[in-house]
């Protein structure tokens, strides 16, 4: 898996940038003529029953897209978040919307792939300089400002590319321009005058939706079109006995789509790469992303629970039963429906293990869902993962209840809660929060954050009236969120904030969600989940940045982990090395404090007192990193070992103290 760099984030740049490989590319004219649609947008237009695209994937030569852009300025579109984006090794994409101005402002979302015949853009030439002397403000809606990722601007006027030579193989965009030269199917691009696509034909389309199958980003979604596709081209006609297989393609459909995955797998990371079946069954389970799963009982007996048979299926693919290594033969010798049962059984305990038993959901037919996209994606490889995907659509439905098993193994076997220490405040803290407690209530329930994947969310609050007024009060929310990543290694984003703001501001806030009024500055609903409340900011951890906060917000915190081997080891000396840099940001309390006209309520106390009241956590050992940076600090004695005080107001505290952002 590769760091992508954001070579410019406005226009001009980036048509700079375009100009100065195109002088040099000459203009790829003998190339294609046209742009090529790609993706789900090029499926519907062959097929107008599919579903709604959500943007334009297109193949293009930088002229193209220099064209693209002077004809958006041309046409009066602005763009919407347009960056140039490198992939080393990978290649060079632009991305970005569009927005018509008479329009609803509704934008449309663009991702061009940039091809060239004569320039290997996946690889920059070392004389690039990074400058860093130029501005590091960043705004992601506002089209003039510099921006590069991790704060380092690269001076465009120095970036070129490596040219190609006779010996290196075609990458798969050329190929897909290759294919699609003598295509005649057209359609414009929206808003802009006259800018045709060529739309590259179904089969092409199905071996870019198989090159990046394996990976769990949109998985349902993907794996719907992948059948869909086959079942359009005539691939999967087969009986209902029969084992559905991947297709016969065309010799350079073929070779274009193994190429396609090895590029994938450079930019992406090979998934399932750190699967090591050579060991003992305990190892392996041991090894698979433990950080997120809190075992009750052994993966074994699960699979007991759940057998079709009198032992378990799996059992009879092995030759050493103390391994969990299982044999491809003996998978085919098998008749196709104990096949099916083999993978259902393996998703079932999956569901189980990860989802209904820790209660991270509670819907079974969903935890399937979840279990199994996972065997297609991170947690098999080779034939069984094959084989998982080419008869998806058989094996998608949840023929036994589960839970009823989940529900016996939680009383059997509850997991034991960890003690969290007590804290215990000064005699004059403890009188001042003993003083405010009667005219503090918790708030008893929240609109869910609206949930397409494995998020888990935990919020609460409480309101606190004024003793000198009654009429007055505020109201604190604290959010804890989780969203693991199973793509190539297992990686997950955990986000903490408080917020504290007067309570009526809380009730515009609400009104203006249900009225349809809120702003759209939700950064939550690319990822697909939304808060309900426009209250807790996204963590992109790809940049180590938090999205814009308010004076709403006094503590927010955002930390990630990618561990390439795929094991976690979270106790240790070489704990930090799994963690990316945490993201803290801290703001003063003082005014909302003054607010409740209490005279001894400093803003420090008011968030001493929240966090008091609240004791709040993060979910999956998320304060790991916290907690180590925190010990750091302590030992180095920047901060106090006492008296102790919550997690939080530590780093709160200092944050707001050094007015740092990344740790």
């Amino acid at each position: 898996m590769i760091k992508p760099q954001t070579l410019a984030y406005n226009s001009k740049k980036i048509l700079s940038i375009l100009n100065n490989i195109s002088k040099i590319d000459g203009g790829c004219t003998s190339l294609i003529k046209y742009p090529v649609l790609i993706g789900s947008r090029a499926a519907k237009w062959h097929v107008p029953f599919f579903r709604e695209p959500n943007d334009w994937d297109l193949v293009a030569t930088p002229s193209q897209s220099t064209l693209f852009i002077n004809k958006a300025k041309s046409s009066n579109v602005t763009f919407k978040n347009i960056k140039l984006i490198h992939y080393p090794g990978g290649g060079l994409k632009l991305v970005g919307g569009c927005i018509d101005p008479f329009t609803n402002g509704k934008s449309i979302n663009f991702d061009i792939e940039l091809v060239s015949d004569k320039m290997d853009l996946r690889n920059m030439k070392s004389n690039v300089i990074l400058n860093e002397e130029e501005s590091d403000e960043n705004d992601n809606n506002n089209e003039d400002d510099n921006y590069v990722e991790d704060n380092i601007n690269l001076s465009e006027s120095k970036i070129e590319f490596e040219m190609f030579n006779d010996i290196q193989p075609k990458i798969s965009a050329l190929m897909i321009c290759d294919l699609c030269r003598n295509i005649e199917d057209k359609m414009l691009f929206p808003l802009l005058s006259s800018f045709p696509c060529i739309v590259a034909p179904l089969k092409i389309l199905e071996a870019l939706k198989t090159s990046h199958i394996y990976w769990p980003a949109d998985f349902q979604k993907n794996i719907a079109d992948l059948h869909l596709l086959r079942i359009l081209l005539g691939y999967n006609k087969v009986s209902m006995t029969q084992p559905l297989c991947s297709p016969q393609r065309d010799k350079p459909i073929e070779l274009m789509l193994k190429t396609r995955i090895k590029e994938t797998e450079i930019i992406r990371g090979k998934p399932g790469a750190h699967i090591k079946l050579n060991m003992s069954n305990e190892e392996f389970l041991d090894h698979e992303d433990i950080l997120f799963v809190q075992k009750h009982v052994p993966h074994d007996y699960l699979h007991e629970l759940v057998k079709y048979g009198d032992q378990p299926i799996y059992k009879s693919l092995k030759d050493d039963q103390s391994k969990a290594w299982t044999k491809k033969s003996l998978f085919e010798n098998l008749d196709y429906k104990t096949k099916l049962n083999c993978v259902k059984e393996e998703a079932m305990v999956i569901a189980l293990e990860r989802y209904l038993i820790p209660m991270i959901s509670k819907n079974q037919e969903t935890s399937y869902s979840l279990a199994l996209a996972r065997i297609c994606t991170t947690l098999t490889r080779g034939w069984f993962r094959q084989f998982a995907i080419d008869n998806y659509s058989r094996l998608s439905n949840l023929d036994k209840d589960l839970l009823p098993i989940a529900y016996d193994i939680i009383q059997k076997f509850p997991i034991k809660q960890k003690k969290s220490d007590a804290l215990v405040h000064d005699p004059e803290t403890q009188a001042i929060f003993e003083s405010i407690r009667p005219y503090t209530e918790p708030i008893s329930s929240f609109e869910c954050f609206r949930n397409l994947y494995n998020i888990s969310v935990n919020r609460t609050g409480i309101k606190i009236t004024s003793p000198v007024n009654s009429n007055i009060s505020i109201t604190a929310i604290i959010t804890t969120m989780f969203l693991p990543h199973y793509d190539c290694t297992v990686s997950a984003i955990w986000t903490a904030s408080v917020v504290i703001l007067p309570s009526e501001d809380l009730e515009i806030i609400n009104n203006e969600k249900k009225n349809g009024h809120a702003k759209n500055i939700d950064p939550l609903e690319q990822y697909d989940y939304e808060d309900p409340l426009n209250l807790h900011p996204y963590y992109y951890y790809e940049v180590r940045e938090l999205s814009e906060l308010t004076s709403k917000h006094v503590f927010v915190f955002g930390a990630s982990v990618d561990n390439n081997d795929g094991s976690w080891h979270m106790d240790g000396p070489n704990v930090a090395d799994f963690w990316a840099p945490i993201c803290i940001k801290a703001k003063s309390a003082d005014y909302i404090a003054s607010v409740l006209k209490i005279p001894v309520l400093t803003g420090d106390l008011l968030f001493k007192y929240v966090l008091d009241c609240l004791q709040p956590t993060i979910q999956n050992n998320g304060e790991t990193p916290l907690k180590y940076w925190i010990n750091g600090l302590k030992s180095k004695g920047d901060i106090p070992i006492e008296p102790k005080q919550h997690l939080w107001y530590y780093a709160w505290n200092h944050a707001l103290n050094d007015g740092k952002c990344i740790y």
